[in-house]
Formats: structure tokens, sequence, C-alpha cells
């Protein structure tokens, strides 16, 4: 946590309002919980839901602005990368394979044997 913290790291471009939220909520909770004055608990709730309010509104207003902000950082990463290698050219190609033990050992089996017949 202190890492992340130090390089000031963030998953998305959300995340700093998500962490504000997370701290801010439940302590106007537990205030609501704890003040027994019914109008300082109305100002409360009405504060509570302006911030849920306001972070909804940012959601929208990112997602509408570029979804990609919503992305989080390493998926970005990654996805520049690939961009990068597809740019590079060639053709890539994933073979499916199944892997299962018997076939695991039976191509083990088969390099030792070839690494013995080129050795000897």
């Amino acid at each position: 946590m202190a890492g992340i913290v130090r390089t000031g790291y963030k998953s998305n471009a959300f995340a700093p309002l998500v962490w504000f939220d997370g701290i801010i909520i439940p302590t106007i909770l537990v205030f609501i919980n704890l003040i027994d004055n019914n109008i300082i608990d109305y100002c409360l709730i009405g504060l509570l839901g302006i911030i849920v309010l306001f972070s909804l509104s940012m959601y929208l207003a990112l997602f509408l602005k570029d979804p990609k902000l919503l992305q989080s950082e390493n998926f970005r990463l990654e996805d520049k990368k690939l961009d990068i290698i597809s740019q590079k050219g060639g053709v890539v190609s994933i073979n499916p394979v199944e892997l299962t033990l018997a076939e695991y050992q039976q191509t083990r089996q088969l390099s030792e044997y070839n690494e013995g017949e080129n050795n000897g």
C-alpha cells in the first residue's frame, strides 16, 4: 500500500474519487448514527446524497468523454504493447494446445529420446 501511494499509482481516472468516497461515506454514516439532532442528521444525509450523485455524475462524465479513462493502467499498457506488436507486422498465430498429463509425459519422453539420439 505504501508503495502504491509513494509512486502515485492510479488504477484508473475514477480511482481517487472512489478512495475519497470510501473514506467520507462511512465517516458520515457513523456521524449520522452518533448524533441525535434531527436537523444535523438531515444535513448529513443530504451531504451523503450530494457525494453519491457527484460520484455517479463524474463516472458518467468520464465514460462519455473517453471510456479508456475508466480502464486500469495495467490494461492500457498491455493493450499498447499488443498494438505495437501488431504494427510491426507479421502474423501472430496462437495454436490451440490441449494440456493433459499424458500428452506432456509423451512429449517429454519423445524429447528425451531425441536428445539421446543426438548425443549418441
